[in-house]
């Protein structure tokens, strides 16, 4: 069966889109962060001092002080980028199967627009874990960290 490449427009979108999202999630794991990081010892530092005035504001009964956001950083783009990518593939995979392409074309593009939010969120998942793992460590050692 001769298929012409103006009948794979949307299958092929899908498997750009769903490539692109899985390219930016591995440039994110294995070349970022791109934007300026505090050393680890510096944020772990901050994060235990943090933690102690918190409990202190809370014993005295005081406020505590409102969150801030910071700023989007190019870090943040690229994490939002990734799945964003995935799910626009997925979307051009649906178009796709609604004009009857060739269903391997369409799910090709299924699968890789898939493994771009997977990726993102396989990725997601073990920083969540190293962090509590992390917060642990400070809580049970808040008294040598910070002397007393």
């Amino acid at each position: 069966m001769q298929t012409h490449s103006n009948d794979l427009v949307f299958s092929l979108a899908s498997v750009c889109l769903g490539g692109l999202g899985i390219f930016i999630a591995l440039l994110i794991v294995f070349v970022g962060p791109f934007s300026p990081q505090p050393d680890i010892g510096t944020a772990i530092g901050e994060i235990a001092g943090n933690m102690r005035a918190a409990a202190q504001r809370a014993l005295e009964g005081a406020p505590q002080p409102a969150p801030t956001k910071a700023g989007w950083t190019i870090d943040d783009m690229l994490a939002a980028a990734a799945p964003a990518c995935g799910v626009l593939g997925l979307i051009a995979a649906f178009f796709a199967m609604m004009r009857r392409e060739p269903l391997r074309y369409v799910l090709f593009g299924i699968g890789i627009s898939t493994g771009a939010i997977v990726v993102q969120l396989f990725l997601l998942a073990a920083l969540i874990i190293a962090g509590a793992i992390i917060l642990v460590g400070i809580m049970q050692n808040m008294d040598s960290i910070l002397g007393g």
